[in-house]
């Protein structure tokens, strides 16, 4: 298994935080972020950052109005 270094763990951070990695590039990930106290923190930011996002994007819901507009535009779109 080769190592990760900061560099890639930090271009690969998002698609780790959504475990979107193979198994053993999310395995040099996590073994990076274990070891390394700076991209450890960014990690941590980026999850908590990313869990607020979605948090806050539940309660948010669209005008009905607009759905059916974007509805409208995209079944309008698929046609084409």
């Amino acid at each position: 298994m080769s190592q990760v270094d900061c560099r890639e763990a930090m271009a690969k951070l998002h698609e780790y935080l959504k475990q979107d990695l193979t198994p053993d590039l999310a395995a040099e990930v996590k073994q990076h972020l274990e070891r390394c106290r700076p991209c450890f923190s960014q990690a941590r930011f980026e999850q908590n950052f990313l869990a607020m996002m979605e948090s806050c994007g539940r309660s948010q819901t669209c005008p009905e109005k607009l759905r059916a507009k974007i509805l409208a535009a995209l079944k309008s779109e698929a046609r084409r």
